[in-house]
């Protein structure tokens, strides 16, 4: 945001220290881009105007003319500038003035008649000029005042860097409420603004469909309105160096106003909206040509603002305006518009249509919701004053439960000491806060903060306190070493836990992602675990939500490395997920995706897909050194598989899932054969107890097989379950190695074999295995209806 200094200095009666504040600002977080003066030094130049002008008698193309200067003669000065005559006033460099580049003025003979002087044009004091010749200036600018008075030239454009949360300061009077925080100088008191609003329009209606997103709309009519004047000087000066176009009286007066304020305001030729406004949301197929000629396709999520008479959308709410509702130099009866459009409504919409605007740009940073009716009524009176007219009915909408409510923050002294390190003295910390526009309670060590209504980014404790050390001085805060809240060595065990399982994973094939944390709102959707979406307040490029799970990553990474030729990919990621705002709901997850064959081409292996049970002994690999861990049929996500999906269980408690994707999600994804994924939750790994470690037994192992013809139906996992719960203490494994279906086997049958394998501390026998192998064929037949084969 670039500003004029010295119309910012206007807002204070004692002098500023420029370079203190711009110091101070800097160090505060409005970092200072650049400090440039308006214009190069020079000295010695004076308003003239020009009493006598004849030709020269000696040269055709130079003027004779006679200079008043506020002295005892005028003086005799010789110009070459074709737009010299009588009665215009002018830069006159008298001798011994310095001009730009160390130019002096000396008394100079010209074709035998001696000028005493030299009559500027803007170029020759660096102050930019659409005239061709000498710099035409005011007919009441006072003779012999030093023109860098008159014009302001000792002043200064400085450029400050914005930071998106301090959308308050995208205006000088924000700019002056921080410096006088910052800096302890008073502002003047403000100056009463008269009320314009006077008349409620019988003639003129406004409705608002859409109250939510324009909680807050004031609309004023001002007839008889002359656009063909010139805007004031001081105006056209104030906006060039805050880096805004002049265009007209009635847009400049607006632009000023937004400037001043940070309240964007539009102007619409009332006779193009003669019965009134909607607010509303777009509807589909709308289109509309904007001021920069170019035309908007309309989309339903854009707020609008209708023409009542035809429907037809006339502006973009916050963002831009018609081409043809907009003023022109003809217009002579005007609607000004003062409203409160919620920064959600107006992020990202100048981006989507490719327009910018100061208007967009302030607005999807948040404005005051309490500043409208101010912002309206001064754009009125400096309208009245410039462009003449009189002030004529009003439209307004206003929901107050929508604008922003004084919540009350509440911290203790004790809080704002432990974060920031070292004690700050009571007194300092209240008028910190006070200074900044808050309102503070103190009872003994307690505070209660209302924050004020153009500080959006005050919300919790945490922003307080930022403001306390903000103002306060970052350099005024002693370098301390921080205390650790939990020692070394628990620190040291969950890292190390975390290398083992990713080590593990790289043993497998697979290659570690790191992937950002927001994504888009369609990834959130596809893959929807139920928990609760964390939306962003200042979304990045679509980026609008939190994850709630790491699928959206990896599988973006999936396609990516599909769409380069890759065949066989193998990708996981560790990383927290995010179903809230609070610590407890930020859980570190590990999740894992399989994709292709099995592996490479090779001369020694038959070519073959990865299934769901490649993936499932790499799982079984990495969470064994937890507990024990099994598998049961699940499939209540959207994304997941319905036959080939499973809830992964760690000692009986579900930590995760393991699935191939959806058939659903193909065409969505790009992707003609699907990946199989795993996610499970690290933190619930933690907290499980260590496996106990036993001795390995010297004697040998004995091995059998059980096959048996179940029902198609029975789930092979539930059996494997049943079979755990047994807990034979002789039986360490147990797998299923073949499922057959189909030669004698009935249509609905298939055979399930499974490896048994037993060990002890001393040699088994049949006899020793057989009571437990008896044991397992009664469970399947009795509950499952099976046979042994």
């Amino acid at each position: 945001m670039k500003i004029s200094w010295n119309h910012l200095q206007s807002f204070f009666a004692d002098k500023l220290d420029r370079a203190l504040v711009l110091e101070r600002l800097t160090m505060a977080g409005l970092e200072v881009e650049d400090d440039s003066p308006v214009a190069p030094e020079f000295s010695g130049i004076v308003v003239g105007e020009v009493v006598e002008c004849i030709k020269h008698p000696d040269a055709d193309k130079l003027s004779l003319c006679k200079v008043n200067v506020a002295e005892t003669e005028p003086l005799q000065i010789i110009c070459g500038a074709s737009n010299v005559a009588v009665g215009v006033k002018v830069p006159c460099a008298k001798v011994g003035a310095v001009l730009p580049g160390d130019f002096k003025i000396t008394e100079r003979k010209m074709r035998g008649i001696v000028s005493y002087g030299m009559l500027c044009s803007g170029t020759e004091i660096g102050y930019p000029s659409d005239v061709d010749g000498l710099l035409l200036l005011d007919g009441n600018a006072p003779v012999g005042l030093d023109i860098r008075e008159y014009l302001d030239l000792n002043d200064s454009i400085v450029e400050f860097k914005i930071t998106p949360n301090r959308g308050d300061c995208l205006s000088y009077r924000g700019l002056a409420r921080e410096v006088a925080a910052l800096t302890a100088v008073a502002l003047k008191p403000q100056v009463n603004i008269e009320n314009k609003l006077n008349s409620l329009s019988s003639t003129l209606k406004l409705e608002v469909q859409a109250s939510n997103e324009c909680p807050h709309y004031v609309g004023l009519a001002i007839h008889a309105v002359n656009n063909q004047l010139s805007s004031p000087d001081w105006l056209i000066r104030v906006l060039e160096r805050s880096g805004i176009r002049p265009i007209s009286p009635l847009v400049d007066v607006a632009n000023y106003v937004m400037l001043l304020f940070g309240q964007p305001l539009h102007t619409f030729d009332l006779n193009k909206v003669s019965s009134g406004v909607t607010v509303r949301m777009a509807q589909v197929g709308e289109e509309l040509k904007l001021i920069d000629g170019s035309t908007a396709k309309l989309q339903e999520n854009t707020l609008l603002i209708v023409d009542n008479l035809n429907n037809k959308p006339v502006a973009i709410a916050g963002v831009m305006g018609s081409l043809d509702s907009g003023v022109s130099v003809a217009t002579t009866e005007l609607l000004l518009e003062s409203a409160f459009f919620t920064p959600d409504t107006i992020q990202g919409k100048a981006k989507l249509y490719g327009v910018s605007s100061d208007a967009a740009f302030r607005f999807e940073r948040g404005v005051d919701p309490e500043i409208q009716h101010d912002a309206i009524n001064l754009a009125a009176q400096l309208i009245i004053d410039i462009c003449g007219g009189r002030v004529g009915e009003y439209i307004h909408f206003d929901k107050e439960t929508t604008l922003r409510a004084s919540h009350k923050i509440s911290l203790s002294f004790l809080e704002i000491e432990r974060l920031v390190g070292q004690a700050i003295p009571h007194n300092v910390i209240t008028k910190i806060l006070s200074d900044l526009g808050c309102i503070v309670s103190v009872d003994g060590n307690l505070l209660e903060v209302i924050a004020p209504s153009y500080r959006f980014d005050l919300q919790i404790k945490q922003d307080i306190i930022e403001e306390i050390i903000r103002v306060y001085g970052y350099d005024r805060i002693d370098a301390q070493m921080p205390v650790l809240a939990h020692a070394l060595e628990s620190l040291d065990t969950k890292l190390n836990k975390n290398v083992k399982l990713k080590q593990v994973l790289s043993g497998y094939g697979f290659n570690e992602i790191i992937s950002y944390a927001f994504i888009e709102e369609k990834y959130a959707k596809l893959f929807s675990d139920g928990n609760e979406v964390v939306r962003l307040q200042n979304p990045i490029a679509g980026l609008n939500v939190m994850r709630s799970n790491l699928l959206a990553g990896l599988v973006k990474s999936l396609q990516y490395n599909v769409n380069r030729g890759q065949e066989s990919i193998r990708l996981f990621e560790l990383a927290r997920v995010f179903h809230g705002e609070t610590v407890e709901a930020q859980p570190l997850h590990l999740a894992g995706l399989m994709y292709g064959k099995y592996s490479s081409l090779n001369w020694s292996l038959t070519p073959r897909e990865i299934d769901f049970y490649d993936l499932s002994q790499v799982l079984q690999e990495i969470l064994s050194s937890y507990g024990t861990v099994e598998l049961e049929a699940e499939s209540n996500a959207s994304y997941m598989h319905p036959g080939r999906s499973a809830a992964v269980l760690l000692n009986g408690n579900k930590v995760g899932v393991i699935c191939q994707l959806h058939p659903s999600l193909s065409n969505e994804l790009g992707l003609d054969i699907l990946p199989y994924v795993f996610e499970v939750d690290i933190g619930v790994l933690e907290e499980a107890s260590d496996i106990s470690l036993q001795n390995i037994s010297k004697f040998q192992k004995i091995s059998r097989d059980l096959a048996f013809v179940l029902d198609k139906s029975v789930e092979v996992g539930a059996i494997l379950q049943r079979i755990a719960q047994l807990k034979l203490s002789e039986l360490i494994d147990f797998n299923v190695f073949d499922i057959f279906s189909g030669g004698s086997l009935g249509a609905n049958e298939k055979s399930v074999a499974v490896n048994f394998v037993f060990q002890s501390d001393k040699t088994l026998s049949d006899e020793d295995v057989n009571p437990a192998l008896e044991l397992v064929k009664n469970l399947v037949v009795n509950e499952f209806n099976g046979n042994l084969r």
